[in-house]
């Protein structure tokens, strides 16, 4: 990767390791909260109508959710968080590693889209599915790809800084 499009990676890693930590903390500690509330209060809070389909049918299912399996999320989050910051760092440093971290987090999105699958199918689904196959086989081919030599087109950095 070039150095400013590894840094954006790395900062964009970063901010999503962040965010999942913060979010997983708040999830543990008020796994009792009334979130389905707290989801009505943003939108409203956004100008957006809280009586419409989207709003109602987003609350009903947040407010399902029991504290057992908030807390589970907020472990999820934090777990999420903690490769993402990790991946981060390795992508900052230009470490290989890093990189096949990047390859590891996003192939963990097949998770949720297969469940999604199994649910319901739809087009949408299946492209989602489909782009993030595609992206992680990019880059899988990027990272078996033999090096390039400096000033050649960009690719993973050089060997040796495993």
């Amino acid at each position: 990767m070039k150095a400013a499009s590894a840094t954006h990676c790395s900062q964009a890693a970063g901010s999503l390791g962040a965010a999942l930590l913060a979010i997983g903390i708040v999830l543990i500690t008020h796994p009792h909260t009334n979130w389905a509330a707290d989801v009505t209060r943003f939108v409203q809070k956004l100008g957006l109508n809280p009586q419409s389909n989207w709003v109602h049918s987003l609350t009903e299912k947040i407010s399902r959710i029991g504290p057992g399996r908030t807390t589970l999320f907020g472990i999820v989050a934090i777990a999420y968080g903690v490769l993402e910051a990790t991946e981060a760092y390795g992508l900052w440093r230009a470490r290989r590693w890093g990189e096949w971290l990047t390859v590891l987090a996003t192939s963990l999105l097949f998770i949720p889209e297969l469940w999604e699958l199994t649910k319901s199918a739809s087009l949408l689904k299946v492209g989602a599915l489909l782009a993030n196959a595609a992206v992680v086989a990019y880059l899988i081919w990027r990272l078996r790809s033999p090096r390039r030599t400096a000033g050649a087109a960009p690719g993973p950095p050089s060997a040796g800084r495993e």
